[in-house]
């Protein structure tokens, strides 16, 4: 039985495990999974679970799957349940017709957005799922027919459906051949059987298709001791217009031209300093990047961390490392133009991989110029009113 232990990091989350409880830390709120658990005090081990989630504000998630002396214990510890769905499992389908999928296709995205928020309950939240398209990678697969809308991630040799907006779509799902789903890199090969949770009407339109209970799950909630936060704290940007807007602006501003041997790649802004950064060691790489983290850290707003051609994040820097996510990207140019931008672009940095330079520039270069010029001694050039 699937019992919802990711294989990575989600984005933005941090993973945990106490005993056989692993904590999924998303910022926004906790979820708690398992396999089966071993004779012994579970009042103990949901307390401790409890007092984890608290620690971090974070509304709690409890998926229970069959009976079992747990359902009590979470009750009396002061959760709430779900009403109860049925996991219904069926062999893969043999139906090859391709379906109509979504990419990069921001607007697809936002389509299903609207389908979900007016169906479900789901699995999966369709939001909880974009937000971990760079977790789920190949694994996933997003489908859009009309008004009907499914999302998909391959577990292990089980396809599952993490949401469906429409009972009329639940046939096309069961009856379909995910492994020989065309896509780049591959299809599912691995893939033997479909999985979903349903209830009412979603529940009849599986059956029907021929897919039949095999357990039931109840998913036992918490709210969180405060106000939990809105947002993870760090977001990867997947073709949203957001991307886009920033790396135009980015453009114009500082008349950015990418080229291997055209240097320094920008108008580098008055206020501004460059680094060379291609023979630093490792020690002098670890304090650039410590360096630039305080000082970015010290601007007390989200930050984007962009890669040309390649994902980017929006972050808040104060809720990551330590108890939080990685810091997202890297300071150093390793192979790509790599840049920390604040939204309105007043302060940032600049990394160029040919040149093999980190300019930095406005009040974060206040903070940070002398620290910067210790550790790695006098920048190359100086951009200067």
């Amino acid at each position: 039985m699937l019992n919802d232990l990711p294989r990575l990091p989600p984005v933005g989350a941090v993973i945990e495990r106490d005993g056989p409880i692993v904590r999924t830390h998303y910022g926004t709120h906790g979820e708690a999974s398992h396999g089966p658990l071993p004779d012994g005090d579970l009042d103990a081990l949901v307390a401790r679970q409890v007092e984890a989630f608290a620690r971090r504000n974070e509304p709690v998630v409890w998926p229970v799957y069959g009976d079992g002396p747990l359902a009590g214990v979470l009750l009396a510890a002061g959760f709430t349940p779900d009403p109860e769905r049925s996991v219904l499992v069926c062999p893969i389908g043999t139906d090859t017709t391709g379906l109509p999928r979504v990419g990069a296709d921001w607007p697809g995205h936002q389509r299903i957005a609207e389908l979900a928020a007016r169906a479900g309950p789901h699995r999966r939240p369709y939001t909880e799922f974009l937000a971990d398209s760079a977790h789920l990678g190949q694994s996933s697969e997003v489908v859009l027919d009309g008004d009907r809308a499914a999302w998909l991630e391959e577990m292990d040799d089980v396809m599952v459906v993490g949401g469906v907006t429409d009972p009329g779509f639940a046939a096309t799902l069961a009856g379909h051949d995910w492994r020989a789903m065309p896509r780049v890199g591959g299809a599912h090969p691995g893939v033997r059987s479909l999985l979903a949770e349903a209830d009412g009407d979603l529940r009849e339109a599986f059956e029907a298709a021929g897919m039949r209970e095999t357990t039931t799950v109840t998913r036992y909630r918490l709210p969180s001791p405060g106000e939990p936060a809105r947002t993870r704290p760090v977001r990867r940007l997947f073709a949203e217009p957001e991307q886009d807007e920033i790396w135009a602006r980015f453009y114009e501003e500082f008349a950015f031209r990418p080229d291997m041997r055209a240097f320094p790649g920008i108008t580098e802004p008055v206020g501004s300093a460059t680094w060379h950064v291609g023979e630093l060691d490792d020690t002098q790489l670890d304090a650039l990047s410590d360096i630039v983290h305080k000082g970015l850290r010290a601007a007390g707003e989200e930050l984007y961390w962009l890669d040309w051609h390649h994902a980017g994040f929006r972050f808040d820097p104060a809720r990551v490392d330590g108890a939080g996510p990685r810091w997202p990207g890297a300071v150093f140019p390793d192979g790509d133009y790599h840049l920390y931008l604040t939204h309105d672009l007043r302060l940032g940095t600049f990394g160029h991989p040919w040149e093999e330079t980190v300019c930095v520039w406005g009040e974060l270069l206040t903070r940070i110029d002398a620290e910067l010029t210790a550790a790695l001694g006098e920048p190359l050039r100086r951009s200067e009113a």
